[in-house]
């Protein structure tokens, strides 16, 4: 992380962990447990919200992905041809890799 702006938040984490660790150190256990459990429960309601968003795509490449294993090929991941779309890290690696064999 560079620059000034970044300097400045991560003093801002570092002065907000100081400030949690003096809290945690001088409260009662029970009060860190609470704690503990608001957060592990706001976990919780991140990750169910991602698998909802999450859900379609990865149902539509688990279905392509059993059609390849069908028809005998070794499954590829081609995320345009399923609609799949911000996916373009597959599309560079996969360009990539296949350059990497041309060369070979």
């Amino acid at each position: 992380m560079k620059g000034k702006q970044n300097k400045i938040v991560s003093m801002i984490l570092k002065a907000a962990l100081l400030a949690t660790t003096l809290y945690g150190s001088i409260r009662t256990a029970e009060t860190a447990w609470a704690l503990a459990d608001i957060g592990v429960g706001i976990m919780v309601w991140f990750n169910l919200i991602a698998i909802l968003i999450l859900a379609k795509p990865a149902l539509i490449t688990l279905k392509d992905y059993r059609e390849q294993r069908k028809q005998g090929i070794d499954p590829v991941f081609f995320p345009g041809k399923l609609g799949i779309q911000n996916a373009d890290y597959w599309d560079e690696e996969y360009q990539h890799n296949q350059d990497k064999e041309n060369v070979s």
